[in-house]
């Protein structure tokens, strides 16, 4: 039906215009930021779920230095207890050669000089050692998160580094009784600090094995929020030159429709 009120094609050609300007530049969008999301509405759920994994993701590689620190900590503690262990084994030769009866109490007195700096250095290591100000020969607990979900493991420190939990405290190699009790005394001090660098090297051990899950899990997140985050080049790119399209046609199809009125004045003559 011809009518000079309305031009129907016109208001048709026009509506979709719009739609297909809208599409055109949500595509522009789209492919300019790289992201399926630039547009929040244009996947609400997607926007919800990408913002979780984003902050799962921090989490992670937080953990990942969390367990990095941990294990400087206990590295450090065994640098020092390394140290500690080398001068017991020190002590324990003097207190060897110490016991020989062919020396007299001048030569062995001598042995004993060295022997009572040694003591002196482990009790400054024992009570000066530390990591960024946390005291490394101390009992105690140093806790991390190693999950992204809040699960904990902890490093255990220990006061077994001075002399009094060395049980070395008052052992002398002065005289060659003195000398010969103080090897047995230090024998135990050597085993209990290699059993303590034992527990330390396990702790690294432990907390390297959770970097590794940690790790693991942030490549899958990332992965995973990519598939709901990152836009399909190829894809957009068709489905741009597909809208351009239309909204060319539509736009042709507007001038046609405003045009088409033009008959009317034919009739009117």
């Amino acid at each position: 039906m011809a009518t000079i009120g309305t031009n129907v094609g016109s208001t048709t050609a026009n509506y979709f215009i719009t739609g297909n300007a809208e599409s055109v530049q949500n595509n522009i969008r789209r492919l300019s930021s790289g992201s399926r999301l630039s547009n929040p509405g244009d996947d609400a759920a997607g926007v919800a779920v990408s913002g979780g994994l984003n902050a799962r993701i921090s989490r992670l590689n937080a953990g990942v230095e969390g367990a990095k620190n941990l294990i400087s900590i206990a590295q450090t503690s065994d640098g020092f207890l390394q140290t500690i262990q080398q001068e017991l084994t020190r002590m324990s030769e003097l207190a060897q050669r110490a016991t020989n009866g062919a020396f007299s109490d001048v030569d062995r007195a001598n042995y004993n000089i060295e022997f009572e700096r040694l003591k002196t250095q482990i009790n400054q290591i024992a009570t000066n050692s530390n990591f960024n100000g946390t005291t490394i020969f101390t009992t105690g607990t140093l806790t991390i998160a190693i999950s992204a979900d809040g699960a904990t493991d902890s490093f255990l420190t220990s006061s077994l580094g001075n002399l009094t939990t060395l049980g070395i405290l008052g052992v002398t190699i002065g005289s060659t009784t003195g000398a010969g009790a103080s090897i047995s005394s230090l024998s135990l001090a050597i085993q209990s600090i290699a059993r303590r660098r034992a527990e330390v090297a396990a702790d690294v051990s432990k907390f390297n094995f959770h970097i590794t899950n940690l790790r693991g899990e942030s490549v899958n997140t990332v992965d995973a929020n990519a598939k709901i985050q990152d836009l399909n080049v190829a894809d957009e790119t068709a489905q741009l030159s597909k809208n351009n399209i239309l909204l060319q046609a539509s736009t042709a199809i507007l001038a046609q429709a405003n045009t088409s009125q033009q008959n009317l004045i034919t009739i009117l003559r």
